[in-house]
């Protein structure tokens, strides 16, 4: 399982390095064809509909996977997840019509208000994707998402390359998205087919069980996604969409980084849940080997994006986004807090601590919401940086703290100490080369034979990764 966990990571992360250049690409036609101020719109439209959508979550992917990890019985496995994807149908349904609805109440422009419609079909068809990775991280077929989701870049890459050299109107660059989405959710529903033949069943009183199963999660989740947007959202209401702007851009680099950890943590969390209630000794494993692999990549993903930040915002939004280069440096601290609340969060949730989880949850939110409230108005876009930086520290400790008081152990901190020493190498090799960002770039990637030198990794781990042999495992495990 951990060769195949190992296998996949490798899938997802050479598949995300192809869709992170294809992002990037479409921010910068997307930054360079609308300016800071429509750029800032153009965010504002997808954070407003960020929230409905995080509300109608309902912890229904986390769900998925614990539940359908643990039966073995195909025929049960779809009914599972048939009622589970008419669950996520009928929530997003209703929660985006309340959000047309709302957008009434809300002083944003004409254009925007329109392009929340537009932009809704597209917030429909992302909430029914992400329940449906439930079942490819169950059989460890990422490969389906890895093409479904490359191939939906590609036609929104395709299309704004169109609507750049027409000079199309705003209204045009949102509904592009809407469209890439359709694609996106015909491949990842009919490859999922391939592997449960999941379609429409409503049984509502299996519908009020899980509710009720879900809820903390549901609580914890809608807290955490509410306060990953809800910021942008503040800043679009309080302050002109050139500050969102450049916020969104410091934003983008972020979000392109953390998906790493989420795919990885999201390969693990099968593994983490069957042993969550059953087998405390093999779930320690499992989770400090985790926490290993994640103290591998946390750090110098950290620091490259902290050095080179200048470059990376030019890079992606042009010249007149030189203003997020800052930004980028606080959100940095917040990126490698993430990367191990991601393991956090999806421990306490297989160890079937989620009500006690949701605590943790609603204390960040109130932090977040507050902070920003009364910091926006006078510091701007720095303020909703340095909040998320708080937010995620508070949450990161307190959820490890919880880990520890039930398990009565630590990670160990061998393989994190190993990166931190080749992560100041990588440092002291760049900074000569942080004027440019294509030689720093590839300095950087001397982090890595530094660190197997260091002992961080091994041959065998290389072979279990690139051939599936047979090999001790992943990093670590001959610490557990």
């Amino acid at each position: 399982m951990l060769q195949k966990i190992s296998y996949n990571l490798g899938i997802a992360t050479l598949s995300r390095g192809v869709i992170g250049v294809l992002s990037l690409i479409v921010v910068g036609i997307l930054t360079r064809s609308l300016g800071p101020a429509g750029f800032g719109q153009y965010s504002a439209i997808f954070a407003y509909l960020y929230i409905f959508t995080a509300v109608a979550d309902l912890g229904l992917y986390t769900v998925m996977v614990r539940e359908i990890s643990r039966v073995p019985e195909h025929a049960e496995e779809r009914k599972i997840a048939s009622k589970i994807f008419t669950m996520r149908l009928i929530a997003i349904a209703s929660m985006i019509s309340l959000a047309d609805l709302l957008v009434f109440a809300f002083p944003y422009p004409l254009k925007v208000k329109i392009g929340i419609f537009i932009a809704s079909l597209f917030s429909v068809g992302a909430s029914l994707v992400q329940v449906l990775v439930g079942v490819f991280q169950k059989y460890l077929r990422l490969y389906f998402i890895s093409v479904s989701d490359i191939l939906a870049r590609l036609v929104q890459l395709v299309l704004l390359v169109v609507l750049a050299k027409l000079g199309a109107g705003f209204l045009w660059f949102v509904a592009v998205v809407v469209i890439s989405e359709a694609v996106h959710f015909a491949l990842i529903f009919g490859f999922s087919r391939r592997l449960v033949k999941i379609k429409t069943i409503v049984d509502w009183t299996y519908f009020r069980q899980t509710l009720k199963t879900a809820f903390p999660i549901a609580v914890s989740l809608v807290l955490v996604l509410i306060y990953f947007k809800l910021d942008t959202v503040l800043l679009s209401l309080m302050k002109p969409a050139e500050d969102v702007g450049i916020y969104s851009v410091a934003y983008k680099v972020l979000e392109a980084v953390i998906f790493l950890p989420a795919v990885y943590i999201g390969l693990v969390m099968p593994l983490l849940s069957r042993h969550g209630v059953t087998n405390r000794a093999e779930f320690i494993k499992t989770f400090r080997q985790a926490f290993n692999v994640i103290s591998i990549f946390a750090l110098p993903f950290a620091v490259y994006l902290f050095i080179l930040s200048d470059g990376l915002v030019k890079l992606v939004g042009g010249g007149q986004f030189l203003a997020s280069g800052p930004v980028l440096k606080i959100l940095s601290l917040a990126i490698f807090l993430i990367f191990f609340g991601n393991l956090g969060g999806n421990a306490i949730i297989a160890l079937n601590l989620q009500k006690k989880g949701m605590w943790i949850y609603l204390g960040g939110a109130i932090v977040n919401v507050t902070a920003n409230l009364i910091l926006i108005p006078r510091f701007s876009y720095f303020a909703t940086a340095w909040t998320t930086v708080v937010t995620e520290l508070l949450i990161t400790v307190w959820m490890f703290a919880m880990i520890k008081k039930e398990l009565g152990i630590l990670p160990k901190f061998s393989i994190f100490g190993k990166a931190t020493m080749a992560t100041v190498v990588m440092v002291l090799l760049i900074l000569p080369f942080s004027h440019s960002l294509w030689k720093a770039s590839l300095v950087s990637l001397a982090y890595y034979p530094i660190l197997f030198a260091l002992g961080g990794f091994t041959k065998a781990d290389i072979r279990a990764i690139l051939s599936l042999k047979k090999s001790p495992g992943l990093p670590g495990e001959m610490e557990s």
